[in-house]
């Protein structure tokens, strides 16, 4: 009886999973084919937004409008940030450090990940929520540690100052709370984003808010680890001077060290990012990018040359041409279209807005390069059934209908 009961059970096991598997087939979706065979890591997964052609020119129509909090990013608005007349002391003090378009805001931090392919943003989303929850959780037992190294109730002695103490216990508190808000913030985005990153085409636009929270959180913890580390030596060390002074310059050092190791990393690697940040982040982080005219003016050029890089990334890893950089390619040189898109990223573009981005397009962009049609200038004017003799109709209709469109936008302007 046993055994004729596992071989019912075994056989409608088998019933469920190869329907399920037939079904899978049916509405062509391999994602529980990948995670059972690749335990759900899978180049095969397909994207939840593949298909919505959406997803492929929200961005497009973003950075085409002038509008936009993404040109206002870019520094596309020619926006002077005067402002009311009736400016305040701060408005006024910020006012000398010259910074037009500048948003004077942590969100811009998150700016350029919403240039970033669909796939690749829900990733890094991710592992951000990951990253912020891990280090949170881990970072507060070192927190923890120097609160106990400090206190009058771990280590100290009753005879301490009572003010000193005081102050400690209260930083200290202070640098608990963030910690523990940092993990719990981390942890929530990490669960938000698995859920919704893929699904939602909005997503880093939607939890920009709660990613530059957990950053504040992060410098705040740190900063108040930090002065609860002097008060600590302080409480600790005093009034035997020799070792506190050594104590206080090591402290400083490192702490002066780390701050403007990261403030080089943020001016070379993302000037753009943080051109856009508050005035007080600047000034505690790279204070001279701020207060030479010479680091602002630098810092604005760079800004200025990331914002051109991002920009033509987007477009070249969308397919598409920037109807700015066309117009001004026809003003210069009429011979030389499309100089920042090559034919392979428009191929691409065009198979990722068909719901074909894993497909390889590399063989049709060989088959162009035999007839000598290497740029995509070369692709005006040139009819559907041509370009199909080089690849599928779809894609050479989706292509010839991108070029159209472009070269309607060029009449336009």
């Amino acid at each position: 009886m046993a055994v004729s009961t596992r071989r019912i059970l075994h056989g409608a096991i088998t019933d469920i999973t190869n329907n399920i598997n037939l079904e899978d087939e049916l509405h062509c979706d391999t994602f529980s084919h990948a995670f059972i065979e690749g335990g759900g890591h899978d180049t095969r997964r397909p994207s939840l937004v593949r298909n919505n052609p959406f997803a492929s020119t929200a961005v497009l129509n973003r950075l085409n409008d002038q509008g936009s909090i993404l040109s206002k990013f870019l520094l596309a608005t020619n926006e002077r940030g005067d402002g009311d007349e009736r400016k305040s002391c701060w408005s006024r003090l910020k006012a000398c450090f010259a910074r037009p378009g500048s948003m004077d805001s942590m969100d811009a931090c998150w700016f350029s990940l919403m240039l970033e392919p669909t796939a690749s943003r829900s990733a890094r989303v991710i592992m951000l929520g990951e990253a912020y929850a891990l280090f949170g959780a881990l970072f507060l037992s070192c927190t923890w540690i120097l609160y106990e190294y400090g206190s009058v109730k771990g280590y100290g002695d009753t005879d301490e100052d009572a003010l000193v103490n005081h102050v400690f216990e209260a930083v200290m508190a202070l640098a608990i709370m963030c910690n523990t808000f940092l993990a719990l913030n981390g942890m929530t985005l990490w669960v938000l984003s698995i859920l919704q990153s893929e699904s939602s085409q909005q997503w880093v636009f939607t939890v920009r808010g709660m990613l530059s929270l957990c950053l504040n959180l992060v410098t705040i913890t740190v900063v108040l680890d930090f002065i609860g580390m002097v008060l600590a030596v302080y409480s600790n060390l005093s009034p035997r001077w020799p070792e506190t002074i050594i104590c206080f310059v090591v402290a400083a050092i490192l702490h002066i060290s780390w701050n403007r190791t990261l403030g080089d990393i943020l001016v070379t690697s993302m000037p753009l990012e943080f051109y856009h940040t508050p005035l007080a982040h600047k000034l505690s982080t790279n204070p001279a990018s701020v207060l030479t005219k010479k680091g602002r003016q630098k810092l604005q050029t760079d800004a200025r040359a990331r914002a051109e890089e991002l920009k033509q990334r987007a477009y070249q890893r969308r397919g598409a041409i920037d109807p700015n950089q066309t117009q001004q390619a026809a003003f210069g040189d009429e011979g030389r279209q499309y100089p920042c898109v090559g034919i392979g990223s428009l191929l691409r573009g065009a198979a990722s807005r068909l719901g074909k981005s894993e497909h390889d397009v590399t063989s049709y962009e060989a088959r162009l390069a035999e007839d000598w049609i290497e740029e995509v200038s070369q692709l005006r004017g040139m009819s559907v059934d041509f370009l199909a003799r080089y690849m599928p109709w779809a894609l050479a209709n989706e292509v010839h209908r991108s070029l159209m469109v472009e070269e309607c936008g060029d009449a336009k302007m």
